[in-house]
């Protein structure tokens, strides 16, 4: 009994045993769900593949492009757009080229293109007006296509994974590989140094749809060893991937540019004229909220103004304006050059004032409540009448019954607006608003055509622009002694005591409305008021379609096209030589309109250096030839104004004043604020004496330098950048 009892227990146990390890099989599936007879299915057709791209073929020059409506930049890559970090950014090309199509009035047109070698052939095909692929500067380049000015100077860089045994300098790479794109500049750099110092360097050329994002991604995962990128591009990626350093620089002072067709010169010469117009001005248009000290630092003050008959001008290539002239006694006093900017229209002086697109307004403005709540004013250097202004041989109306009915038509936003509307109630004419586009200039003229019957301007400008015309009469003062003041920002008191200072100190108030000025102020007054009626018409030369600086524009325009300059920069040059006269003839020698010397001319194969045409030639390639001599890793704004001082002093004193530079302290790759201070001293015999080229008037090449940069800045203000026909001579 006991025993059939163990066994049953003991079987018991077993049963359990087994029910945990083999668990009963699961129920099967339920069946599906009955079809629906009314529903058809069908398979899902395969994604179809996306057309091939209908490129456009055209390889038409400037006017193409203009007639068109787009400028067509060809790049590499997938269309995603990468996230610019820390201010690095890889694109700098495409964003130049972006900007050059705004600057033209054209829509930019980015054609993406999978692989990095494709971009050159479709150009040449005329799929594309300009390469914005990141292309360096090379000698077989530069067989197949033009390269515009450079937009950025980079190194070239090999790069590993963070972390990894650096190779000792290149030959310490003999039996590695190294993976970049195909047809680039790196490849081509990494064969002419494997031939050299490690023949068993691996080069291995990338042809698919990689870019250099993609490679670089590739060494911080380990799937490749090295590859190589720009130096910008590398600041870049490491701002978003910390898997890859930098193991060695290969190469410096290698020129990004944009690629364009060898026979689409005019595109060429415009595309050149705004890059340098873009490097040598980008100081005007960046905002700075600054005061007076911040001003000297910088070297410059920013004058605001209108370009019109009064405040600014040019006549011959020379600046001139009332405004302009009053605000250089000033600049002279403190030490600073003067960067004129011209907004778009009057009403904008005040906006951008305040947003530090400028740091005075000094635009014959009138104080009144409204504008002081905004700026600050300082006391008036003049007051002037608002004078009614109607067509000749009309019937002269000189009391107020005259204006009974009759149409006034002034811009809502000017001064005088506010002034007029309870006059036109109290006197019974209409205040008719004028478009807000028109400057005082445009109103005069429509009513000299009789398109309007009445407008209103102050008696300055009526003095400069209505009683030379014989279709205008100026008539009688609707509103007298209306203060004329400089403004400044509210947060400029420094600025804006020395100024007060200033204008106290030319301009003494003897009672409302009237002030008696200082030698220097009487003389700008008699010369822009006085005597204006004798002045010829052509005086004023304003940003029409008529604009010129000198009637060698059209010579400049060709050469500087043929060296790749902005001839409005070598038109403020060749002012500075010779005040635009082809016979002058310096002390010591120096001939024609650039004052080139005449050895320097015959080793340029230049013996007529009186001719206008041959003195343009050697000036401009004798400029060309100097911007190349300067170390292409400087950046290039700095480049040129290196060239300008050399044309004036010569390059050794340029070099002597950059090592100096850089003994102090100072940065020898920079012009304004660094390399021209050590110039100054090199007058000095305790460092003239241990300078390579010795002893230079340094403030010579100090004020030539500064002086083109400012007439440049303003040139390219009001004038624009013209192409003239492309010149038939060699």
């Amino acid at each position: 009994m006991t025993c059939r009892v163990l066994l049953t227990c003991l079987l018991s146990v077993v049963a359990l045993v087994g029910c945990e390890a083999s668990p009963p099989p699961a129920p099967p599936p339920a069946p599906p769900p009955p079809k629906d007879p009314e529903i058809v299915e069908v398979a899902a057709p395969a994604t179809p593949p996306p057309p091939p791209r209908a490129w456009t073929i055209d390889t038409g020059d400037l006017a193409a492009v203009k007639k068109r409506g787009t400028l067509r930049i060809l790049v590499q890559g997938h269309g995603e757009e990468l996230l610019p970090r820390d201010g690095a950014s890889s694109r700098v090309d495409r964003d130049v080229a972006e900007a050059f199509a705004a600057h033209l009035g054209v829509t930019a047109e980015v054609l993406r293109v999978d692989r990095f070698e494709d971009l050159l052939p479709f150009l040449m095909e005329g799929k594309g007006d300009l390469v914005a692929g990141r292309l360096t500067v090379t000698a077989s380049r530069k067989e197949r296509i033009a390269f515009s000015r450079p937009v950025a100077v980079v190194e070239e860089v090999l790069i590993q994974k963070t972390a990894a045994t650096k190779p000792a300098g290149f030959a310490g790479l003999a039996g590695q590989t190294v993976h970049v794109l195909a047809q680039s500049s790196h490849e081509q750099t990494l064969r002419e140094l494997a031939a050299k110092e490690a023949a068993g360097v691996v080069v291995t050329a990338v042809d698919d749809d990689r870019d250099e994002h993609d490679l670089a991604g590739a060494v911080a995962r380990g799937e490749i060893a090295h590859t190589v990128v720009d130096s910008d591009v590398l600041a870049h990626i490491r701002a978003y991937n910390a898997g890859v350093e930098p193991a060695m620089v290969l190469r410096g002072g290698r020129e990004i540019a944009l690629g364009l067709r060898k026979d689409n010169g005019k595109l060429k010469a415009a595309l050149d004229a705004f890059l340098i117009q873009r490097a040598m001005t980008a100081h005007r248009s960046e905002a700075e909220v600054i005061d007076l000290d911040g001003l000297k630092k910088r070297g410059s003050i920013r004058v605001l103004t209108r370009n019109d008959a009064v405040s600014y001008f040019l006549h011959k290539g020379q600046q001139l304006g009332f405004d302009y002239d009053f605000l250089k006694l000033f600049a002279k006093q403190h030490g600073l050059r003067v960067d004129i900017v011209v907004p778009p229209t009057p009403q904008d002086l005040i906006p951008w004032l305040v947003e530090g697109r400028g740091d005075v307004i000094a635009a014959l403005m009138t104080n009144t409540p409204e504008r002081a709540a905004r700026v600050d004013f300082t006391p008036p250097y003049m007051f002037v009448d608002e004078v009614l202004v109607q067509p000749a041989g009309e019937p002269a109306i000189t009391a107020w019954e005259g204006l009974k009915g009759r149409a006034i038509h002034v811009r809502r936003s000017s001064s005088v607006w506010p002034v007029l509307e309870p006059l036109a109630t109290e006197h019974g004419f209409s205040l008719v608003a004028a478009d807000e586009d028109l400057e005082a200039a445009d109103l005069i003229a429509r009513v000299a055509r009789k398109e309007l019957p009445l407008t209103v301007v102050d008696t300055a400008f009526s003095i400069c622009e209505v009683s030379p015309r014989a279709d205008l009469q100026a008539t009688f003062a609707l509103v007298q002694k209306r203060p004329v003041a400089l403004a400044t920002r509210k947060d400029a008191p420094k600025l804006k005591a020395a100024l007060d200072a200033f204008v106290r100190s030319h301009v003494t108030q003897k009672d409302e409305g009237r002030v008696v000025g200082s030698t220097d102020y009487n003389i700008l007054k008699k010369a822009y008021f006085d005597e204006r009626r004798k002045v010829p018409q052509d005086y004023v030369v304003a940003s029409a379609d008529d604009a010129h600086i000198s009637k060698y524009d059209e010579l400049l325009q060709q050469r500087s096209a043929q060296y790749g300059l902005d001839w409005r920069l070598m038109a403020a040059q060749a002012y500075q030589e010779s005040r635009f006269d082809p016979e002058a003839k310096s002390w010591v020698g120096a001939q024609g309109l650039f004052q080139v010397m005449p050895a320097t001319g015959r080793e340029m194969g230049f013996s007529k250096l009186h001719d206008p045409d041959e003195g343009v030639h050697a000036g401009v390639r004798y400029m060309s030839w100097l911007i190349e001599q300067f170390d292409k890793g400087i950046p290039f704004k700095h480049r040129m104004r290196f060239a300008l001082a050399a044309y004036n002093a010569g390059k050794g004193h340029v070099d002597d004043a950059r090592r100096l530079a850089a003994e102090l302290g100072l940065d020898p790759n920079k012009w304004f604020g660094h390399t021209e201070k050590a110039m100054l001293l090199l007058q000095e015999p305790k460092f003239s004496k241990r300078a390579r080229y010795g002893y230079v008037r340094g403030e010579e090449p100090v004020k030539y330098v500064s002086e083109i940069q400012s007439r440049y800045d303003n040139y390219t203000t009001i004038i624009p950048h013209l192409v003239a026909p492309a010149s038939s001579n060699p």
